[in-house]
């Protein structure tokens, strides 16, 4: 398979390829028993959480993209993809001292897709015995492991390379898939997941998915459901786009989806979530939360942007927000250690506190994937967008909105129902899933002007490929076209 092949490129030199290694055991070894193949597939989930979630990932810098979060410090690419204005293009150079994010989050989630691949192979093969339960349970977790690593890398990147058991590809740019056809292929194998978990009845070990619980197959179709919802709903690189949604088919996802919230224990050990430290939970020291999400918490005392000059006022603590999760969720910061050379825009009042329990103490815990809230907002959403308005703010106002921010109730119309989505996105999913509000300010046209869309093949791997260099790339006003670079913008 192309994808195992770049792992082995990626790792070894040409001329080790042909050097047996007596010690390391063959695919059909491997592969060959039912507890291999239970024990592969066990780890698959927590390959991708630790991809998305990794301080070598993209999340840090799409974070600090979005004006989610802000940050100065260079670590990570945040300062690099956060620039103002945006006029420092993504360096897809093999010698740039943050190629590895890009890098380093592809070859994960594929090591998340090949194990799948190679599963679903051997059991197809017929050769090893499974009851009923525990065929179905593998290969819907298959599934839905493959539909989740292709849609990250469709929501993530503008292409990527679709292989399983029985598709392979050339190694070369020209065969690589765009992304709207990458994510159409993970639907397909979520739907795969959905159909086979429905037909036959397993149990998910809690170990596979990072629960506290063992999960149900019902529950595990919800999983799925949400999955699939999600990436149609954050796939979108422009408001015209976001309008060709097949919002229809997002509804039908979104109502059969999680019910509650579906949370990780963090162990600090095999499950962990290094991005949110970084981006400012528990500490001041690093990201803090960007002002304009501060502006929305309290339109009134916090300003929407930091200007680029020292004598800019310090905003005061709010007293009276608007939203009062600005009392129990973020704390408020009397300075900022970030280098004025480097931006007084990147400078903020207030942080995250919401999952300091875990993070102030000794990163153990129950920390939030995807929250009940994250799916109600695309149930929400869905209804927008498909004339009911009215039922859209139903939701809304019987969730986190009015419950925990204390909102006014929005009303029946969508302009509004569509604020109140992006208000909830921005201020009750921070710290949850990942590039969430990327993709949230990304669909909305609201991404600073010069901000890529999505990020290019990373460059190792098109210098693996013998492509000729300099490599494509997004960003920077001066290419704002509003494929590959956002030319619009929250300001």
């Amino acid at each position: 398979m192309f994808a195992m092949v770049l792992g082995v490129l990626h790792s070894c030199k040409k001329g080790n390829l042909d050097v047996e290694n007596v010690n390391n055991p063959d695919l059909a070894q491997v592969y060959a028993t039912k507890e291999n193949i239970e024990a592969t597939a066990s780890g698959l989930y927590n390959t991708l959480y630790q991809a998305s979630h990794s301080e070598n990932g993209v999340q840090p810098m799409l974070s600090t993209a979005s004006d989610n979060y802000t940050c100065s410090w260079g670590n990570f690419g945040m300062r690099d993809m956060s620039w103002e204005p945006r006029d420092f293009a993504w360096t897809n150079t093999a010698a740039y001292s943050y190629n590895t994010q890009t890098n380093t989050y592809y070859d994960n989630i594929y090591k998340a897709i090949v194990p799948a691949t190679n599963i679903i192979t051997s059991i197809n093969g017929g050769k090893i015995v499974f009851t009923a339960a525990e065929a179905a349970r593998a290969k819907a977790f298959c599934r839905f492991a493959m539909g989740v690593a292709y849609g990250n890398l469709a929501l993530v990147f503008d292409r990527t390379f679709i292989v399983d058991e029985t598709k392979t590809t050339e190694g070369k740019l020209s065969a690589a898939s765009p992304y709207k056809e990458v994510a159409a292929a993970a639907i397909k194998y979520l739907d795969d997941a959905i159909a086979i978990s429905t037909a036959t009845s397993f149990t998910v070990p809690k170990a596979w998915l990072g629960t506290s619980a063992d999960l149900s197959s019902a529950d595990f179709v919800k999983l799925c459901n949400t999955s699939a919802a999600r990436i149609l709903a954050y796939l979108p690189r422009t408001k015209t786009e976001l309008a060709a949604v097949d919002w229809a088919k997002v509804k039908t996802y979104a109502d059969a989806g999680i019910t509650t919230d579906f949370n990780v224990v963090v162990d600090d050990v095999v499950w962990y979530d290094n991005s949110a430290y970084y981006l400012g939970a528990g500490n001041s020291t690093w990201g803090l939360t960007d002002m304009y999400v501060v502006h929305m918490l309290d339109p009134v005392t916090q300003p929407a942007h930091w200007d680029d000059t020292a004598a800019f006022p310090y905003p005061p603590k709010s007293t009276n927000p608007l939203d009062k999760r600005l009392n129990t969720d973020f704390a408020y910061v009397t300075s900022n250690g970030f280098q004025v050379a480097r931006g007084y825009y990147h400078f903020s009042s207030y942080r995250n506190t919401r999952y300091d329990f875990i993070y102030a103490g000794d990163w153990t815990g129950s920390k939030p994937e995807i929250m009940k809230a994250e799916n109600d907002m695309i149930r929400a959403e869905a209804r927008a967008y498909t004339s009911d308005p009215a039922g859209a703010a139903t939701i809304i106002n019987a969730g986190t909105y009015i419950t925990r921010g204390q909102m006014t109730p929005v009303a029946s119309v969508q302009a509004d129902v569509i604020n109140a989505i992006h208000h909830e996105r921005s201020v009750e999913l921070i710290h949850t899933g990942a590039n969430i509000s990327f993709y949230e300010m990304r669909k909305l046209d609201l991404l600073q002007k010069g901000t890529p869309l999505h990020l290019p093949l990373p460059a190792k791997l098109l210098e693996k490929m013998e492509e000729a260099a300099p490599y494509y790339t997004f960003g920077t006003t001066a290419k704002a076209d509003g494929i590959g670079t956002s030319n619009k913008g929250w300001r």
